[in-house]
């Protein structure tokens, strides 16, 4: 099936989607642990130094095992690092179960930064750590700052991860960023990168305006699908300032029901896009988009793997090419 992400479209298996911030703080969560000191919080009440020192060098342990298998892109291993009902609320409020999560072998790994964070005892057998994590796209050089906190619970006498909850913040901008987005006016065609497999991506037709009041950039895209009948899909988009959080975001809504909300910040010569989408069904995913204007009448466009995603799609590498003045839409 095809889904929405970033008000945009690319192949995706049925199986859910796990956050792209998540998955990147979850990897980073494997390293944070390195910075914990037993004297970081209070101990749990009732127990000894010595016996919150040694939970504390307990969870490490388990920290290292989480790495190896990541590492190893081992998807039992990962699972056996949480809880059977753990999960992960990324920093868009989406909810995600740890059993959920597998790993997908390849593509590029984000650059994960580890700040400090601090582990607190609450009982025996619960612990709580709260840490910071910056997450480098890979093409991009901009971190994207992040916080996160976990709880570790002990069962069965071994400490496993029962749940991640994350935030983030994007880069700031101005509120004349969006001036910068104008090269976009006009109508493109995407043309899938040389080589690709046939289906890599869908026919795409996309028409971009101002609105009357130059407020908004209006995005219409048309997707064919391929199909024995094909089909067709068309998605509209507004991307504008929103004073509220003080950032470039867009919205998108589709005629299969699925609607996309993002936030967009400049890196240099890209621009990246980072959102959540809701399916007519329910389904929640999100996605980085990355676009790279040549400051001509051409724009690569990227999109970033979620490397714990349970199917085995690639990222898509595509070019929009925009039309001659006056040529077809």
């Amino acid at each position: 099936m095809l889904t929405e992400k970033t008000g945009l479209w690319q192949f995706k298996a049925s199986a859910p989607v796990r956050g792209f911030v998540s998955a990147m703080l979850v990897v980073g969560f494997g390293l944070a642990t390195l910075a914990v000191r037993a004297a970081d919080g209070p101990s749990a009440p009732g127990a000894t130094k010595q016996q919150a020192e040694a939970e504390v060098v307990a969870i490490r342990a388990a920290s290292a095992a989480y790495r190896e298998s990541l590492a190893k892109n081992d998807a039992a291993g990962i699972r056996r690092a949480w809880s059977v009902d753990g999960d992960v609320v990324d920093g868009w409020g989406n909810l995600f179960s740890a059993a959920d999560v597998t790993v997908a072998a390849g593509g590029p790994r984000p650059e994960i930064r580890v700040g400090e964070t601090r582990l607190r005892l609450i009982t025996p057998d619960v612990a709580i750590e709260d840490g910071s994590v910056d997450v480098v796209v890979p093409g991009t050089t901009i971190p994207i700052e992040g916080w996160f906190s976990a709880i570790w619970v002990k069962q069965g006498g071994e400490w496993k991860l029962a749940g991640i909850r994350e935030a983030e913040r994007p880069p700031a901008a101005e509120a004349d960023a969006l001036d910068d987005l104008d090269w976009m006016v006009g109508d493109w065609s995407l043309v899938p990168e040389k080589g690709a497999a046939k289906d890599a991506v869908p026919a795409m037709e996309m028409s971009v305006r101002w609105d009357a009041g130059r407020m908004f950039l209006v995005r219409d895209v048309r997707l064919t699908l391929p199909a024995a009948e094909p089909v067709t899909v068309d998605v509209q988009q507004r991307i504008g300032w929103d004073p509220l959080v003080g950032r470039v975001r867009s919205w998108s809504f589709s005629t299969d029901g699925t609607r996309t909300e993002a936030t967009w910040f400049r890196d240099g010569t890209s621009w990246i896009a980072r959102g959540t989408s809701v399916q007519a069904d329910g389904t929640q995913s999100t996605a980085v988009h990355i676009y790279t204007y040549d400051g001509k009448d051409r724009c690569q466009w990227r999109t970033m793997r979620d490397p714990f995603a349970a199917d085995d799609r690639m990222p898509v590498h595509a070019t929009w090419v925009r039309k001659p003045k006056g040529g077809t839409k």
